[in-house]
């Protein structure tokens, strides 16, 4: 073979080397590249799985007034000693730090059907005494993530002797943005001069009632999330609170409840005979037909019921308004529930 022969194979065959090693390296690079991704996505996902797992067992609680009466709400005490779950004793998932205010945490990111009842009104007691407002039913879906918290204040019904009116129901975020409220019903008169008419209901309507009977102009209800108003008369009742603001109160009259930001207590009647309003905002009784009897409150709510008149004249008090933030598997009612409130949430 010839010298320059003999170069040129030589040359041949390292130019062939050299993009054998090329070819091999490049294909080791990728198996590499495949091997890391095939090892990285199962982490991931299990990062992802870790992320999911519910902070603890939840299907469905219904959460209620724990015992409490009048127009003060339940402890957590109160709330500890009634409920039987694998959380109520974790204060980092559920404690009441207001009174009255029990604070929820979501248990895992779904889809939970909330479902809410006012409280109805007080009934009055002696000659000519009617019965409350029924509380109203709000129900939806929503859409919550794990670890947010809900604040939950179920109304109450007043005593048996009261004719204050009865508190709404709410279900808050932390920040008191409104998800679901449901509105309480008025108080009925007691121990009237006439027979008089029975508290007004609990509405779906957002804007509160009317008082309603008697003979001189009554308290309207609110609107916006906002308390109903009082009478001018002599010794009326006191308005419902609202989401935002206090039942309206006339001098000389029962109070008007307090708004959930506020703290939601019932308030004060003008004499024991006349009763307070229940808790979650419902408005403290007025006089009724020489003072020995009560004229109705107003129904708490997304917005108040207005305040009956008193004095000489009698009336029964407007019902609380309700309201929802969502339009998924809604069934609402006015005019539904007896004695105390309610509140059922249920994972779906």
């Amino acid at each position: 073979m010839l010298p320059w022969q003999e170069q040129l194979i030589s040359s041949i065959h390292k130019i062939l080397m050299y993009f054998l090693r090329k070819v091999i390296f490049t294909g080791l690079i990728l198996i590499s590249w495949e091997l890391n991704a095939q090892v990285a996505l199962p982490t991931f996902q299990g990062v992802q799985a870790a992320s999911e797992v519910a902070l603890y067992s939840f299907s469905s609680h219904t959460f209620t007034n724990s015992s409490a009466t009048g127009n003060t709400g339940p402890t957590l005490a109160n709330c500890k000693s009634s409920y039987n779950t694998s959380w109520e004793d974790d204060t980092d998932l559920f404690n009441v730090q207001t009174q009255g205010i029990q604070e929820w945490t979501v248990p895992t990111t779904g889809t939970y059907t909330i479902q809410a009842w006012g409280a109805q009104g007080g009934a009055g007691a002696g000659q000519n005494s009617t019965d409350g407002g029924e509380g109203a039913k709000m129900q939806a879906d929503f859409n919550l993530n794990s670890g947010t918290v809900l604040k939950i204040m179920v109304g109450q019904q007043p005593s048996s002797t009261s004719s204050g009116g009865g508190g709404g129901t709410f279900v808050v975020l932390s920040n008191n943005t409104a998800l679901i409220i449901a509105g309480g019903g008025g108080g009925g008169p007691g121990n009237c001069c006439s027979a008089p008419v029975s508290g007004v209901n609990g509405t779906t309507s957002n804007s509160g009632t009317a008082a309603t009977g008697g003979g001189c102009t009554h308290g309207n209800g609110g609107s916006s999330g906002n308390g109903g108003s009082a009478s001018a008369s002599n010794y009326p009742a006191g308005a419902g609170g609202g989401l935002s603001t206090d039942g309206a109160t006339t001098s000389g009259g029962g109070s008007g409840g307090k708004s959930l930001l506020n703290g939601g207590q019932g308030g004060s009647g003008k004499s024991s005979a006349a009763g307070d309003g229940g808790f979650g905002g419902g408005g403290g009784g007025g006089y009724c037909c020489s003072y020995t009897g009560g004229s109705g409150g107003g129904g708490g709510g997304y917005s108040g019921g207005g305040g009956s008149c008193g004095s000489s004249n009698w009336g029964a008090g407007g019902g609380g308004g309700s309201y929802s933030s969502s339009n998924t598997n809604t069934s609402n009612s006015s005019g539904v529930r007896e004695g105390h409130g309610q509140v059922i949430i249920t994972l779906s």
